[in-house]
């Protein structure tokens, strides 16, 4: 490897370059300031990130610029890679650094680039899907990444930013189980006062936070255990809240898929019944909405007179309709 055996014997003379493990050495590009930051556990730190292959055409694989976000890496928690974790810690804040390694201390990266390639895919189109590379059946979905083992990379690094514990706010994933516990509290609250302002965006967030955030304790249970129940049980408001949202943007389709889950579990639940019948209605599912305001008077006899008036709305919707679709077959000749 070239640049590998030429920047080894920099080394021995440059100050800027040192050598951070077997395989693994660094070359200051531009210096930081300040001291030196204290990398402890749950230390944060936000960089760009460069990747290219080591050899003399040193060409580009991947630029985090393109994802919009910088990386975000969190000591302490096993990260994939022993390169990138060495090559930050030794770096101060403002600082650019070229990170060498040796093509076994890179046997991680293929992974982690399929996960931010996809995450920003993901971002960009909810639809999109990874084609298949030309690979074969092992195949990442990604030709270039396809083609990386065996070789040597150097890490481009510019640490903007390092924070530590208490000075940000935690990841999902590194929180306990009570710290989820409360989060899921003050994410509801969030989004109950957003969604009083009509801020629906906001609160759809703050909502589907709660929600995902449940769903990682749910992992940890056995199902149908009384925690998993527990827990199950907490995400019904949720999801009656997020399906409501969905109903005041118009997404009634979104709103449906949430309000089966709780009546699955729930199936005489009266506001669950109420906004799946609007949500039908929205989507123009006629008779799963008239199933589902008799199954709400069937659930709550006192909620007839309104199930009869939302029956007779849904009449007159129709009628409405079908007089339009007559005039514009009228205009047709």
């Amino acid at each position: 490897h070239y640049y590998i055996t030429n920047n080894l014997r920099k080394l021995m003379i440059d100050p800027r370059v040192h050598n951070l493990g077997k395989g693994i050495h660094k070359d200051i590009q531009y210096p930081g300031k300040g001291e030196l930051p204290k990398y402890q556990k749950d230390t944060k730190a936000l960089f760009h990130f460069r990747t290219y292959i080591n050899d003399k055409e040193r060409k580009l694989i991947d630029d985090s610029r393109e994802w919009d976000e910088p990386f975000e890496l969190l000591f302490g928690h096993s990260f994939q890679l022993e390169a990138w974790e060495n090559g930050i810690k030794s770096m101060r804040p403002g600082e650019r650094s070229m990170i060498y390694c040796i093509p076994e201390k890179c046997l991680g990266y293929t992974k982690l680039s399929k996960t931010l390639r996809d995450m920003h895919k993901k971002k960009k189109d909810k639809d999109a899907v990874v084609t298949k590379s030309c690979c074969g059946n092992q195949s990442t979905g990604y030709c270039d990444l396809d083609k990386l083992q065996g070789q040597s990379l150097v890490f481009e690094f510019d640490l903007l930013s390092v924070e530590q514990p208490g000075e940000y706010t935690k990841q999902i994933w590194t929180m306990s189980s009570d710290e989820k516990r409360y989060l899921v509290i003050e994410l509801k609250e969030k989004g109950n006062q957003e969604f009083k302002e009509k801020n629906y965006d906001v609160a759809e967030e703050n909502y589907a936070k709660a929600i995902g955030t449940l769903d990682q304790l749910a992992l940890k249970e056995q199902p149908n255990s009384e925690e998993w129940n527990i827990i199950e049980d907490m995400k019904v408001p949720l999801l009656l809240n997020y399906s409501q949202v969905m109903i005041c943007k118009k997404e009634y389709a979104t709103a449906v898929t949430h309000l089966n889950t709780i009546l699955k579990r729930e199936p005489k639940n009266k506001k669950g019944l109420y906004r799946r019948a609007t949500a039908h209605g929205g989507c123009w599912n006629i008779e799963e909405a008239r199933n589902d305001w008799n199954a709400l008077a069937e659930a709550d006899p006192s909620q007839q007179s309104l199930v009869t008036r939302r029956l007779q709305e849904l009449d007159n919707r129709i009628k409405q309709k079908e007089s339009e679709d007559r005039q514009k077959l009228k205009g047709m000749f």
